[in-house]
């Protein structure tokens, strides 16, 4: 079984496959206002090609092995992602032409809080919470999950294990 490390995730290892923020800790992100209410806009941009309305779901996830045994992308839909009450590891593989490359997926530490835009075309999957039972923020376009995804399950030789 092939292996990959997790590491932790930053806007610049990350941009080939979309873009992040730290929704809960801003930093020095631009913001409108001063406290007790201060507004960081557009901290990521997620341009949706879809006409359809943006929904927003919940993925709950229970601590499991760290295997990638199968991978999605949307062809014209960036997903969006935010672990809100746990830190997970987040897969992400290049976009190309519809051939699954385990080779050349990567792992990452996503903390609690940070949002993460998956870029369409980018294979992804279900993240794996770190240490206890998590939900993720889930945004797509209406109805993404039935019109636009590409799910693929690994052969056994291709499955990853994914080490911290």
């Amino acid at each position: 079984m092939r292996k990959i490390e997790a590491v932790s995730i930053t806007t610049e290892n990350f941009a080939p496959y979309g873009y992040i923020g730290n929704m809960t800790e801003p930093g020095d992100a631009y913001g409108l206002g001063k406290a007790p209410c201060v507004f960081h806009r557009d901290m990521v941009l997620a341009p949706m090609a879809s006409t359809a309305p943006v929904a927003f779901g919940s993925l709950k996830l229970d601590p499991r092995p760290m295997v990638i045994e199968d991978v999605e992308y949307h062809s014209s839909a960036v997903e969006i992602m935010m672990p809100l009450d746990e830190d997970v590891v987040m897969v992400a593989g290049p976009a190309n032409d519809d051939r699954v490359e385990p080779a050349l997926l990567k792992a990452f530490v996503v903390p609690a809080g940070t949002l993460v835009a998956f870029r369409a075309g980018v294979w992804h999957g279900a993240p794996f919470p770190l240490h206890q039972s998590a939900t993720v923020l889930i945004c797509l376009p209406e109805r993404t999950y039935l019109t636009d995804t590409k799910k693929y399950l690994l052969a056994a030789g291709d499955k990853t294990t994914i080490e911290l």
